[in-house]
């Protein structure tokens, strides 16, 4: 998913990017973060991010054929696997980080169909991989369209130091802590969007 595959689904959904709090560095490894109500949500971060390669994080169902498993490894998929995350999957991501590369987790868990709009506590995983791999962190909001013909908007935060806010040995309490800043700064780009003029 790259440059091309940007094109169509910017003539379809013509995203229009919000940055609140100025445009973050787009460059080098980073682990964007973003809320996910569609299936087409990777598609939407990747027009976020035109100019740059998505690694994006996929449930080992869409791998379970040969030819599925071919064309989401293509894609620079990371199978993961909900119900019993790997050690591997972890070391994959982190890996990809520090190769520079741009990654991208929901990290809710899975797609949220409830009609509140609400976002859910994220998993403190998130925050070991931006640690161990020094990626900064970007939050992304993707705000849910009442209509299929509106517009879609992509409410994009600055760039958070993970290993800043940890230290070198992070404790559990400390891991628990900055999963809620995550949080929190996400439901702050929700709020902009939602009261913006």
């Amino acid at each position: 998913m790259y440059v091309t595959g940007a094109i169509p689904g910017l003539l379809w959904l013509r995203p229009k990017l919000h940055y609140p709090f100025g445009k973050p560095d787009k460059k080098g490894p980073l682990l964007v973060l973003a809320n996910h109500h569609t299936l087409i949500d990777p598609i939407l971060v990747q027009m976020a991010f035109p100019f740059r390669r998505l690694n994006s994080i996929a449930t080992k169902d869409l791998f379970d054929t040969p030819a599925k498993a071919r064309f989401f490894t293509w894609m620079h998929c990371i199978k993961i696997d909900k119900d019993n995350f790997a050690i591997s999957s972890f070391h994959q991501i982190v890996d990809r980080l520090k190769e520079k590369k741009l990654v991208l987790i929901f990290p809710e868990g899975g797609v949220q169909l409830q009609g509140d709009n609400e976002i859910q506590a994220f998993k403190s995983g998130v925050v070991l991989m931006a640690h161990r791999s020094g990626a900064p962190v970007i939050p992304l909001y993707i705000a849910k369209k009442q209509k299929w013909y509106h517009r879609q908007h992509i409410v994009m935060g600055q760039a958070v130091d993970v290993k800043q806010l940890l230290g070198n040995i992070p404790t559990v309490d400390a891991i628990a802590s900055v999963s809620k800043v995550l949080r929190e700064k996400e439901i702050e780009l929700r709020t902009y969007y939602e009261n913006r003029g």
